[in-house]
């Protein structure tokens, strides 16, 4: 064995940058997130080339001393915390003193400080690992910190940066974020010289809601302001028609740090029990306030995760808090015939102990049981539970084989098997399942083909989503839009996917970009970009309470046998159940 080594201090803060920065967008957090420490009124944040050229961030916070300029370079030299005590109660954003001196070890790296009141600034370069050049300079009060050519020492973390389209639209996500939960602090966001955020000082929350998710989803959302006992909730949240394609989209935040949390974003879904479809998730944000010492920030390294003393009681508090919410909305009267015009469920609201159970141990939400039916168990591939159908994939003409008695509310096609048994399936399931695997093909073939709009539709999308869309004319064309800026975070949408041209031009516009933003190419793995197609056949789809006639369901029973994998549709609900002739025989004590 090699005897016991002290790790050099470069390589230690090489190692540490590992855990603290990701990516551009980490470096983005954890400068801003010093400068609102620093009582910051206002900062600008510069990226370019998605912030794998240069990441710069400027504030007119306290600034340093010459001192504390170039302490603040040493791993953990903090301001923020004094003894262990204080770890009990941290009020602040930063606070290990690991973020600077990693940043700086893979990195080009300048710091340009000037403590209010002070006659002259300092300034404290470095590249990488590299000594350090302090000397005076002239500068504004305030901080400024440049960061140039990230990860160019280490290259092997520097190819698995994504392009800088998609590097650039997470520093939008994290400059969103912040500007949401800080609304005293004004904030500029620059990328490659083009302004994509800009929030003045003290601007209102639904102001700067609307900025973030586009002014035609903040018109739908309602306000939660809630306490209950310690915990304070406050926000806004969407009506189940402004719903998202990605869980990214409602944010929540614990004391003024934008948090992920499965087992709260489970609380706000649960919240919304039958209001949604499948594949459909909520959007706003929510802000949590409990007291200080009744939460763990110091769980993870970029401080993305937290730990509540009362994980439960938060978690039924949210719950209530956001049903509360959507209980005396407007849209809650649109039902028709006792069935939830979204989902097809039952109408209404479920009370906070309704819905799916809550999360097992660890946060991990319990997944509700589905219905038995036909190929149910393993999806795809799935055994039997009928000698009818083999292997989850029926044999070649047996849904074209079925005798079309009728629809049942609406809703379901009620067939006659060959045997005799009962058939029925869920039409939207169905159809749903039908386009996703036509749209697939298509786009597999470059063959997607596009229905122009008598008029171009004008959809407005949050800075991130158009940031994401930019320069990707080859992908949208090859997904069928066709669509260009409109100014702003607007985009002009002049043809959609033919294939789904029963979904509205707006929301299927906003999924597509939800997937470019989030897995940053339409060449991302086929699992991710399948979540995306499937929510987009999702809303094109016949829909429950849908009224077809005999010739469309017949067409519909078709259509599934042309495909693969008919019997369960994309997000793995069952499309067909079937009761054999003896069970109904039994239930009517003939044997």
């Amino acid at each position: 064995m090699p005897s016991v080594r002290r790790l050099p201090e470069g390589l230690v803060n090489q190692i540490a940058a590992g855990e603290v920065v990701e990516r551009p967008a980490s470096v983005v957090k954890e400068l801003c997130e010093n400068s609102i420490d620093a009582g910051a009124r206002l900062v600008q944040v510069d990226v370019q080339e998605g912030g794998t050229r240069l990441v710069q961030v400027a504030d007119d916070g306290c600034g340093m001393s010459p001192e504390d300029a170039v302490l603040c370079l040493e791993r953990h030299a903090t301001s923020k915390l004094r003894d262990v005590d204080g770890l009990t109660a941290i009020a602040t954003l930063g606070f290990r003193g690991e973020a600077l001196p990693a940043i700086a070890s893979v990195s080009g790296f300048t710091l340009t400080t000037r403590e209010r009141g002070a006659v002259g600034a300092t300034r404290v370069r470095s590249r990488g690992t590299g000594p350090r050049e302090v000397e005076s300079a002239g500068a504004p009060e305030g901080t400024r910190i440049e960061v140039a050519d990230l990860f160019f020492n280490t290259p092997a973390r520097r190819k698995f940066l994504r392009r800088p389209g998609t590097e650039g639209s997470h520093c939008t996500e994290v400059v969103s974020r912040l500007l949401l939960s800080h609304p005293e602090v004004g904030f500029v966001l620059n990328a490659d010289g083009r302004r994509l955020l800009s929030s003045p000082p003290d601007a209102p929350l639904p102001e700067r809601l609307a900025l973030v998710l586009g002014r035609e989803v903040f018109e739908r959302l309602v306000e939660l302001d809630s306490t209950q006992g310690e915990i304070e909730l406050r926000g806004f949240v969407g009506s189940p028609d402004q719903s998202a394609s990605t869980a990214q989209k409602i944010t929540l935040f614990v004391n003024g740090r934008a948090i992920r949390d499965r087992a709260l974003a489970h609380a706000v879904s649960r919240a919304y029990a039958n209001l949604l479809p499948p594949g459909r998730y909520p959007v706003g944000a929510i802000f949590v306030t409990v007291p200080l010492d009744r939460v763990d920030v110091n769980v993870h390294p970029q401080k993305l995760e937290v730990r509540f003393a009362d994980a439960r009681g938060v978690y039924e508090a949210l719950t209530r808090a956001v049903a509360e919410a959507l209980r005396p909305a407007p849209w809650l009267g649109r039902v028709r015939e006792g069935r939830s015009e979204w989902a097809g469920g039952e109408a209404g609201l479920p009370t906070p102990m309704a819905g799916p159970p809550p999360p097992r141990a660890g946060g991990e939400p319990a997944e509700p049981p589905l219905p038995r039916a036909v190929g149910e168990g393993q999806g795809r591939g799935a055994a039997p539970s009928s000698p009818t159908l083999s292997e989850a994939i029926a044999p070649t003409g047996w849904f074209s084989s079925l005798r079309v008695l009728g629809q049942l509310a609406r809703s379901y096609l009620v067939c006659e098997g060959r045997d005799g048994a009962l058939v029925v399936l869920d039409q939207h399931a169905a159809h749903e399942r039908v386009l996703f695997e036509r749209f697939r093909r298509g786009y597999a073939q470059r063959s997607v083909a596009s229905q122009r709009l008598l008029l171009p539709a004008i959809v407005e999308l949050g800075a991130a989503q158009s940031q994401a869309l930019a320069g990707r004319s080859a992908e949208l064309r090859a997904f069928g839009f066709e669509a260009e800026p409109f100014g702003g975070a607007s985009w002009s949408v002049a043809a959609v996917p033919a294939l789904l041209g029963r979904a509205t031009p707006a929301t299927l516009f906003r999924d597509f970009a939800d997937g470019l933003a989030q897995f940053g190419s339409a060449d991302a793995t086929e699992d991710a970009w399948n979540d995306v197609l499937a929510t987009m056949a999702c809303h094109a789809a016949v829909r429950a309470n849908d009224p077809l006639g005999t010739d469309e369901l017949e067409a519909l029973l078709r259509e599934l046998d042309e495909i693969d994998f008919k019997v369960r549709c994309p997000h793995g609900r069952p499309v067909v159940t079937e009761i054999p002739i003896a069970e109904l025989e039994r239930r009517v004590e003939r044997r």
